[in-house]
């Protein structure tokens, strides 16, 4: 069974679906009511970000905190089980990566140090492929 589809309820089902249909985007509880109401759909905010904190809970979605003063951004995760995160510091893009290397990192840190990460709840900082090509044309 597919981690959206153990959601029951209407409201946990439309929340998902808004997420789901954001593909790779991320939205706010905020922009979700938004989309919500002009779907018809009563969905309190304070129930949306109750079934947010579930989702991420689970993992069907990825919680953002883009710089400690905004609010937090979600992205579904999709189906793949251990996804991380690569953000950006120079445009804020923020790149979804799958990748089974990652798992070996995991297990040295709980078997090493003696700390289990969240594969879901993991983001590197750095820069991406877009803007180090930026940053090569203006050296030039």
């Amino acid at each position: 069974m597919s981690r959206a589809t153990k959601y029951h309820t209407k409201q946990q089902k439309v929340i998902l679906d808004c997420l789901v249909q954001s593909g790779e985007g991320y939205l706010t509880a905020g922009q979700i009511a938004a989309y919500l109401k002009k779907r018809g759909e009563t969905v309190g905010l304070t129930t949306i970000y109750r079934q947010l904190e579930r989702f991420e809970k689970d993992g069907v979605v990825h919680k953002i905190l883009l710089d400690g003063k905004s609010g937090a951004y979600y992205q579904y995760a999709g189906e793949e089980e251990d996804q991380l995160l690569l953000k950006c510091e120079d445009c804020g893009g923020i790149i979804p990566m799958e990748c089974s290397h990652m798992m070996e990192l995991y297990q040295h840190v709980l078997q090493s140090h003696r700390f289990q990460v969240n594969p879901h709840r993991t983001m590197f900082y750095g820069t991406c492929d877009n803007c180090l090509e930026e940053r090569k044309e203006k050296e030039k």
